[in-house]
């Protein structure tokens, strides 16, 4: 048994599964805006009755960005069921790491993963997001281990943190 109550043992196990039915989730809501958003665009009562008329314009910019949304949402989706079967270094942070960061007395939980930044869930009432490598945070962590300390300066102060574990 961990001794370790904030241990990520277990919890990349819970993790991922988790991350990946939220972003089914939000894909399959997201793809019936995008075709909503595209038949509004390309429908014939849409067509323009003067030139102040934009109403297509902007349906065809909305359904672009769902669409690019789409995509991004399916990457990171295949890039999460990539880690559910390969695993990570157990040595140090990496692209795929489940990493437990304490911080001004909160504990949070980050994903690091190369899509998908931002996304946040709760799991087990902690607050998990997956973390981009290319973000403060991120860039920070990658081959840190556990005990490591950092700070990322933001517009509020200084923050330190705390690498608890990670898996």
């Amino acid at each position: 048994m961990n001794p370790n109550p904030l241990s990520t043992s277990g919890l990349k196990k819970k993790a991922l599964p988790a991350l990946i039915s939220h972003l089914e989730l939000e894909l399959r809501g997201l793809i019936q805006s995008a075709r909503a958003a595209h038949l509004a665009a390309t429908h014939e009562e849409s067509r323009a009755e003067d030139k102040h008329d934009t109403f297509a314009i902007e349906a065809s910019y909305l359904a672009a960005g769902q669409a690019a949304r789409v995509s991004e949402l399916r990457a990171t989706l295949l890039e999460l069921k990539q880690h559910l079967e390969t695993g990570t270094n157990r040595n140090r942070i990496e692209v795929g790491s489940l990493v437990t960061l304490s911080s001004g007395g909160r504990t949070t939980l980050s994903l690091l993963a190369n899509h998908g930044g931002g996304t946040r869930i709760q799991l087990e009432g902690i607050p998990l997001s997956l973390v981009s490598p290319l973000s403060p945070l991120g860039e920070n962590l990658i081959g840190l281990k556990t005990g490591d300390e950092f700070e990322i300066e933001a517009k509020s102060g200084i923050s330190v943190f705390r690498v608890v574990d990670f898996q």
